[in-house]
């Protein structure tokens, strides 16, 4: 019971979201806002570089070695385990 209303919050949640999004699009749109227009500008384009070579920063130089470990070490080997069990119980 618990856990169906802690998947209906989050669903809410999403769909909320989503609704929050158009009402603000429509806001903009009727203010004469183009969102096409601004996100095509030469300076929001400068921002979303400079805030995608940031990310790609921070996956670099502190994330992607973690996180490489963490994948090949306990997903992948305890994955390949688990296909492993499963194969032998199978006879295959």
């Amino acid at each position: 019971m618990r856990r169906d209303f802690a998947k209906s919050m989050y669903k809410r949640g999403l769909i909320k979201t989503i609704i929050v999004i158009v009402i603000a699009l429509i806001i903009l749109g009727y203010f004469g806002f183009n969102v096409g227009d601004i996100i095509k500008g030469q300076t929001v384009q400068a921002n979303l570089n400079n805030a995608w070579n940031f990310v790609l920063n921070i996956w670099n130089n502190y994330l992607a070695a973690p996180v490489i470990y963490v994948w090949d070490k306990f997903v992948v080997g305890i994955l390949w385990k688990l296909i492993q069990a499963g194969l032998t119980a199978l006879g295959i």
